[in-house]
């Protein structure tokens, strides 16, 4: 995983949003929501495995959650500080890969969020049950593994796939403004954001953002969290923009 793209990224990646605050507030009713229908209560620790600039943690600490954000991008990370300061909330973060979450305590945790089309960024299975075998070991028994990811077996294979955001405007009258291009390898494809940044006084920035996705199916998905031991997965359509996927660590034997 390549953290220079989400490092330049961070300061910016709000304005991707239509509305950002409208999204982290949409976005964190709703997954509180399902974790409440699952047994996790507000109160309980939940890690948000990739967290980004804090979408969802935003979201889930305003619905009584306490939360423990991770994210490979320290500049991520950073941003996510910035927001809880600016809010007066807290969480716990830390730089972590979603491949080991290495500072996260075993049997710590009551869920584990990776959502925003993360673990795509993880290109063989091997990677993939390794983030699965690592949110095992964070949860405790019964605990709950949440993520969401596109539903790449319903996207046309086009290529070149142009994506534009739209234009945006931020608070210090900065005109934003980005595209992203998948171009197709096989499974995977590389993707390019273009993204350009117009200033008050006439200025233009412009730089080419490079990641790599593998586009792995929720039906692949769903067997690699059976083989990592997780049960009762269901798929849900009807949470946040993309497809969720649920499982739940078996409860220990009474």
């Amino acid at each position: 995983m390549d953290t220079a793209f989400y490092d330049r990224l961070a300061p910016d990646y709000h304005l991707l949003y239509p509305d950002w605050e409208r999204a982290v507030a949409r976005q964190g009713a709703a997954l509180a929501t399902v974790l409440r229908a699952h047994g996790v209560a507000p109160g309980e620790p939940v890690l948000d495995a990739a967290c980004g600039i804090g979408t969802q943690t935003l979201g889930l600490i305003a619905q009584g959650f306490a939360l423990t954000a991770s994210d490979l991008s320290p500049g991520a990370v950073t941003r996510l500080q910035q927001e809880l300061d600016a809010r007066g909330l807290h969480a716990t973060l830390r730089v972590d890969d979603l491949r080991s979450l290495s500072g996260t305590a075993t049997g710590s945790q009551a869920a584990v969020l990776a959502c925003d089309n993360s673990l795509p960024h993880l290109l063989s299975d091997d990677e993939i049950l390794q983030a699965f075998a690592s949110a095992w070991r964070c949860l405790r028994p019964g605990g709950l593994l949440l993520i969401s990811v596109r539903d790449y077996a319903a996207i046309p294979r086009v290529s070149p796939d142009v994506r534009p955001y739209g234009a945006r405007r931020d608070a210090e009258g900065r005109r934003f403004l980005a595209v992203q291009v998948w171009e197709w390898d096989g499974d995977c494809y590389d993707l390019r954001l273009y993204r350009t940044v117009e200033h008050p006084d006439g200025r233009c920035d412009t730089e080419v953002l490079r990641s790599r996705y593998r586009a792995i199916t929720l039906d692949r998905l769903t067997q690699l969290m059976a083989e990592a031991g997780f049960e009762a997965i269901e798929r849900r359509d009807d949470v946040l923009f993309q497809p969720v996927l649920l499982g739940r660590k078996p409860a220990a034997p009474a």
